[in-house]
């Protein structure tokens, strides 16, 4: 999948980039614009999430890892419906829990990561910011004391939010590009 002057060139294969990190990292707006400039297809996890998860995060409640087992298994169920179908996808999810993003990762036999980090201040600043959203920004803490370390699972790159979105965007490109066309 390269970028060329004229364009892209087609893929050999599907390929599945996930862009993780807590909420309010801007997750949604990169994994669009990946999709957009790659010519893949944007999926967001948190399309799936049931109502009562919607509802219960909304009031400031963190979902359990056994609530949470219900929407990874309805993720990667459409994760392996678009590799059937030869589709790349760039999919916006938190990747929390390693187990939950081992489960995501194997769902393609293509994938890379790319993990959006910041200091908690600017996050915080972000989620005020955001209209919206479910997602209560009294979740910020338990999300980040949730994040499990990443330990050799994918192909990652790690991006500091302290860039603009067309940075993010270029390093992002750039990264699916050397890797993918190995």
């Amino acid at each position: 999948m390269l970028l060329t002057a004229n364009g892209i060139q087609k893929r050999q294969y599907p390929l599945l980039v996930v862009v993780m990190g807590v909420s309010g990292t801007g997750k949604t707006t990169l994994a669009t614009e990946i999709a957009n400039t790659l010519d893949m297809t944007f999926f967001d996890a948190d399309s799936l999430h049931s109502q009562a998860a919607i509802q219960q995060m909304s009031q400031g409640i963190a979902l359990t890892d056994e609530q949470r087992i219900p929407w990874i298994e309805r993720i990667c169920s459409q994760l392996n419906q678009f590799e059937t179908q030869g589709k790349s996808c760039v999919l916006a999810y938190s990747g929390l829990k390693r187990q939950h993003r081992q489960l995501i990762f194997s769902s393609y036999h293509h994938t890379y990561g790319i993990l959006l980090n910041a200091d908690q201040a600017i996050i915080e600043k972000r989620l005020q910011a955001r209209k919206n959203h479910f997602m209560s920004p009294r979740l910020l803490s338990s999300q980040i004391d949730a994040m499990e370390p990443f330990v050799n699972e994918i192909t990652l790159l790690n991006l500091s939010l302290n860039k603009t979105l067309e940075s993010l965007l270029l390093q992002s490109v750039s990264f699916i590009n050397l890797h993918c066309c190995e």
